[in-house]
């Protein structure tokens, strides 16, 4: 029993390795050569991050769906048609795995996302990413201002507000006050979604072949908007609207109101 719990356990960690092992190939042929080639094909085009920001969206698919036919994750949606509403949305969500952004990007042909200064410079993603013209989070005033700005053409923004994975306890991690000062910018809601992953999986500090004895089974649960005026009374200072609202949204991650009934 114990040789075949090594096997299995292998076996899993091998074919993770496959998927990630892909997923590489493809970050770097969209960063040094399909990106490249559209910018110069695309030269004096009206918007070309969309176009790069499609081509991510696309990869992201098909690495989502390469980890399912492996047998290594499930992945199950509720609520997912709150994505698809038109107009501008601030998408929230927490970071308990890996590939968070990932499953969410697979869903949304546009998204800008929110990184840091040396994702921007990293070889596997780094090119992609400048060409998706995503937004790093360099100055807390600036990204504020940008993202607010491509909010108001209607784009669709991702934001994780602990900025990094969970930590292995499970317990949610500091909520940062990004995504609180950007929805009061814009006046917009912001689109809650809840992820739980069974077993956990691609945790933070863990290695990606330290794999679970099954499938992850990853539920990504979209809940109702959380409007900004429901929750101020309009005497707060900046300042303290945008700590009322991240306390909110913590909140409403910690204790898991986002469920089935929403």
């Amino acid at each position: 029993m114990r040789t075949r719990l090594r096997f299995e356990t292998a076996w899993r960690a091998l074919r993770t390795g496959i998927a990630f092992a892909v997923f590489g190939i493809g970050s770097l042929w969209l960063s040094f050569f399909w990106l490249p080639l559209r910018s110069v094909l695309d030269r004096g085009t009206a918007e070309p991050w969309r176009r790069a920001q499609l081509a991510i969206h696309g990869l992201f698919v098909f690495h989502v769906r390469l980890m399912q036919r492996l047998g290594l994750i499930d992945v199950r949606w509720i609520h997912a048609e709150r994505l698809d509403r038109p107009g501008a949305k601030i998408i929230v969500a927490n970071h308990p795995s890996l590939i968070d952004v990932v499953l969410i990007i697979s869903r949304l042909p546009q998204a800008d996302c929110i990184i840091a200064s040396a994702r921007g410079q990293n070889m596997w993603i780094g090119g992609s990413a400048r060409a998706a013209d995503y937004i790093t989070n360099d100055s807390g005033s600036e990204v504020v201002e940008e993202a607010a700005r491509r909010l108001r053409k209607g784009r669709t923004l991702v934001v994780f507000p602990e900025g990094t994975r969970t930590p292995e306890s499970g317990e949610l991690g500091h909520f940062q006050r990004g995504a609180a000062h950007i929805a009061l910018a814009t006046g917009l809601d912001m689109l809650p979604v809840e992820i739980s992953v069974e077993p956990r999986m691609l945790m933070k500090g863990q290695s990606w072949y330290h794999v679970p004895p099954r499938a992850g089974q990853y539920t990504l649960r979209v809940g109702e908007p959380i409007a900004v005026k429901d929750h101020l009374d309009g005497s707060e200072s900046s300042v303290m609207a945008a700590r009322k609202l991240t306390r909110t949204l913590r909140a409403r991650f910690a204790r898991g109101s986002t469920n089935a009934g929403d």
